[in-house]
């Protein structure tokens, strides 16, 4: 998967995961209401299935939310300016050649972190 294709699945996953517990429903329920196999939502939250735009408009609307509100990028999950400020200073520490070293490390954590 190219990196862009990877990011913009990642996000998808993210924000499914993120109306979902909004929703307070478990991927089963979801699943159900939008009439797909659990263990591929599974797949699909944990950003390893990238899903059709017919399947995007399943989970959108068993959500309670559009499609384009899925799939705002834009309006992505917000740190605090202390939260964003203490990351910057640890980035700033980490040699430029290591960069891709620890965006692949913190990929596989986030990763880790929603499952």
């Amino acid at each position: 998967m190219d990196e862009q294709k990877k990011w913009i699945t990642l996000e998808t996953a993210a924000r499914i995961r993120h109306f979902r517990r909004l929703s307070a429903l478990s991927q089963e329920e979801l699943a159900f209401r939008a009439g797909l196999n659990p263990a591929y939502l599974g797949q699909v939250e944990r950003g390893l299935k990238c899903p059709t735009i017919d399947t995007l408009y399943k989970i959108s609307n068993a959500l309670g939310v559009s499609l384009s509100e899925l799939l705002n990028f834009d309006n992505s999950f917000e740190f605090s300016d202390s939260a964003l400020d203490r990351i910057k200073v640890l980035l700033s520490c980490v040699p430029e050649r290591k960069t891709a070293q620890l965006l692949k490390l913190l990929e596989n954590l986030i990763l880790l972190l929603t499952m």
